[in-house]
């Protein structure tokens, strides 16, 4: 592999690619990579349930409230500040080899707390999951628009969000049952990498048009601004997205559900609602992305809203079938609108900058959740104000177009 240049943002960039026969993605390639995308998602799921049991164990360490639910959000760092970098590796030097080993370090990393019990040996354990996660996502996206042309892309995002929920609420429901157990239990399910690994290893393939004799990456021609702006939006909508996956077990423990068990069951039961959600993105699909976060943050803010003032387990669980539904619509919405910007020269980059945001998102939900609890009542109340913010943000993106109706009909 011969390369010249050093990586800089503003040059361009010729490098050796290894040459490849013509192949057509189908489904074999669409399936494995919707289950390797669901890697990155499973790293906070499956302890989800597990977090009241996590702070019990570790009630010893200073700070435990903040420093505990990190065991869940610390990939989420690694994510943040390598996607960008991963992304552009898999631009320059291709994308199969570094997605197997990423698969393995995730199955490694992810069953590290099963053997050790210290803090600090966990969070180790979370960093090398999360060094592999940062690969897994961007790449497993790049790979996505690379196989696929646009007019597919929606079909599959929207069978990747109607079946994620499905094995969310069988990773989620079987984790409160291992928490139950002991807290180093649902880590066994990181072992789940393995057969994906598998998978990709027989079904995924250099791409094509990365595989021609020489690719030249021109940094000059990256699309910054729109970049940028999509990774504000990304951002923003995370830190929402995340406040149910990191909390919603806290609100049930302060409503009185505190079995691991019954947690962990109604977040899988909940979380059903999820391909609702993303059929609703496959109707939609061809609307505007500010449509499309017009009713996810509506959708949002009644359903957080909801769960804060119900204090009732039926009444709980309608409220947050209706944020699920936004749930299964965000994802998929913002991964689209992403893709649909980003040459396929700079996909790499621009998808790492993408899941940077996103999992900067998940990273800091915990600490912004823990800065609105000093100004509230507790996790209760901050989830109004969340709720609060979502009906706010979904009423932003609304009035730049009823007013720009109203100044069309003025004209005419």
């Amino acid at each position: 592999m011969n390369q010249t240049a050093s990586i800089h943002m503003n040059e361009t960039i010729t490098i050796q690619q290894p040459v490849a026969v013509q192949r057509k993605a189908g489904a074999a390639q669409a399936w494995t990579l919707i289950f390797a995308m669901f890697l990155p998602i499973m790293a906070i799921i499956a302890l989800a349930p597990a977090l009241p049991t996590l702070i019990g164990h570790f009630s010893y360490i200073p700070n435990f409230g903040v420093f505990v639910p990190m065991i869940l959000t610390a990939p989420a760092l690694c994510i943040a500040i390598l996607s960008p970098f991963a992304g552009r590796l898999s631009d320059l030097f291709g994308r199969r080899r570094l997605l197997l080993i990423a698969m393995f370090l995730y199955g490694f990393g992810g069953l590290v707390p099963l053997f050790v019990d210290s803090f600090a040996a966990v969070m180790t354990g979370r960093i090398l999951l999360g060094i592999a996660e940062a690969f897994i996502l961007t790449i497993g996206n790049a790979l996505l628009a690379d196989y696929f042309p646009e007019e597919e892309r929606p079909k599959w995002l929207s069978i990747q969000g109607m079946v994620g929920p499905f094995l969310a609420a069988l990773i989620m429901f079987g984790s409160g049952f291992l928490a139950a157990k002991g807290w180093q239990y649902p880590f066994i399910v990181y072992a789940l990498a393995f057969p994906i690994f598998f998978a990709a290893w027989f079904y995924i393939w250099e791409p094509i048009q990365r595989t021609e004799e020489k690719i030249k990456v021109d940094m000059k021609t990256f699309p910054w601004r729109t970049v940028l702006w999509i990774a504000l939006v990304t951002l923003i909508t995370s830190v929402i997205y995340y406040v149910f996956i990191i909390h919603f077990s806290l609100v049930l423990t302060a409503n009185g559900i505190k079995e691991e068990g019954k947690i962990g069951m109604i977040s899988a039961i909940v979380s059903l609602t999820v391909p609702l959600g993303a059929y609703i993105y496959k109707r939609l699909s061809n609307r505007s992305i500010y449509f499309l976060l017009l009713v996810i943050y509506a959708l949002m803010g009644i359903g957080y809203i909801g769960i804060s003032m119900m204090h009732e387990e039926k009444l709980i669980m309608a409220a947050a079938f209706i944020q699920q539904t936004a749930v299964g619509m965000t994802v998929s919405a913002l991964v689209a609108w992403a893709l649909m910007n980003l040459p396929a020269e700079h996909r790499g980059l621009g998808m790492g900058i993408w899941g940077a945001s996103f999992f900067i998102g998940q990273f800091v939900n915990p600490l912004v959740i823990g800065f609105i609890n000093g100004f509230t009542d507790g996790i209760i109340g901050t989830v109004t104000v969340i709720g609060v913010i979502c009906i706010v943000l979904a009423v932003a993106v609304w009035l730049p177009k009823f007013y720009g109706q109203k100044k069309t009909k003025a004209l005419v």
